[in-house]
């Protein structure tokens, strides 16, 4: 596992070294930080690559969940390497435990949680209903961060992971995602959903 989180990290920093990054949103970021309430990073399990970079060059302190599935684990010691705190469980596994440790990050002014919200095993696309309740209940901030590249590579996996390649060019969107007056907390994931699935396809056909 140690070889593969190393191999995996090398080719991490290969990639965003080698690489055009531009970003937009980031001021709606910063105007979050500011504020007292705590903050979830939002993201879908194929583009996590998108908010990993951007978090690892501008908020380290962030919290990450990290399912505790085998193949998670050799990612969750890359998140580690970056310097990133573990929230280890899922939707799946430990999910009890997850959403306690959420409570107590969320629970420190300023706090940041980053999560995939299909994660950890999909369905793609659909966002799970615990850590955005547990955001809604707690009065957080929330932002969908993803992003576009001009050369990349799509796994054959569930979530179609994309991994930029090296030398390409890519840019970062990120943008606030606010819940209308008095939603109903059964409706919060499937409006999250509608919303990041609405602002990807934004992304999708933008130009670089």
């Amino acid at each position: 596992m140690v070889f593969k989180s190393i191999v995996l990290f090398c080719l991490f920093f290969f990639v965003e070294k080698t690489s055009q990054w531009k970003i937009r949103g980031t001021r709606a970021f910063k105007e979050c930080l500011k504020s007292s309430k705590p903050l979830l990073v939002c993201t879908w399990h194929g583009s996590f690559i998108f908010p990993l970079f951007f978090l690892k060059n501008n908020h380290t302190e962030a919290s990450v969940v990290s399912s505790t599935h085998k193949d998670s684990l050799v990612l969750g010691k890359v998140l580690q390497y970056y310097g990133f705190n573990l929230i280890k469980g899922s939707s799946t596994r430990g999910s009890t435990n997850v959403l306690k440790q959420m409570i107590k990050c969320f629970r420190k002014s300023g706090s940041v949680i980053a999560i995939t919200n299909d994660g950890p095993k999909g369905p793609p696309k659909i966002a799970k209903q615990g850590s955005l309740n547990l955001a809604y209940k707690m009065d957080s901030e929330i932002i969908f961060i993803s992003g576009k590249s001009s050369k990349f590579w799509k796994l054959p996996t569930w979530d179609s992971f994309v991994l930029p390649k090296p030398f390409s060019k890519n840019i970062i969107f990120i943008e606030k995602i606010c819940f209308p007056t008095n939603i109903n907390e059964q409706k919060v994931s499937s409006f999250v959903s509608q919303k990041m699935n609405s602002i990807q396809n934004e992304i999708d056909n933008s130009n670089l």
